[in-house]
């Protein structure tokens, strides 16, 4: 009976630098990204992405899903669109809700420090009047 040989590439220890020096550099690229002066909308945006590149080459090389092929790929794609599903099920929630439900000094991308757009603390509530004594029959 032949034996049947399947093609399957191991990674060296080059490979696996490679991929360190990688995420050193999207790391990088991430806190560069963040001290620019871009708004706070575009800056998460860009860190997002780049944070979708550093976990597809972890999830290729180091979780080895680049070798492996079939049942895996298929379960780590289902897993994927899951977290998508949820993640955007949850966006599109929270964008449809009425202006009360989001107070405004929740909204840290105004800028605004919170001291200044919380509402204004209100003094000691009003001591209880005192009951008078109730007499017993």
């Amino acid at each position: 009976m032949a034996a049947t040989s399947h093609a399957h590439k191991e990674f060296g220890p080059a490979q696996y630098l490679a991929v360190w020096v990688g995420l050193l550099v999207l790391t990088a690229l991430t806190v560069a990204v963040w001290k620019m002066h871009f708004s706070l909308g575009t800056r998460v945006t860009l860190a997002l992405t780049i944070a979708t590149f550093k976990a597809g080459l972890v999830a290729l090389f180091f979780m080895h899903l680049w070798e492996h092929g079939g049942v895996t790929r298929l379960v780590m794609a289902t897993s994927l669109l899951f977290l998508v599903l949820l993640i955007g099920l949850v966006l599109a929630d929270n964008a449809t809700r009425f202006q009360y439900a989001n107070p405004p000094y929740s909204e840290p991308w105004l800028q605004v420090p919170y001291q200044q757009m919380a509402p204004p603390m209100q003094d000691q509530p009003p001591p209880l009047e005192a009951a008078p004594p109730q007499r017993r029959p």
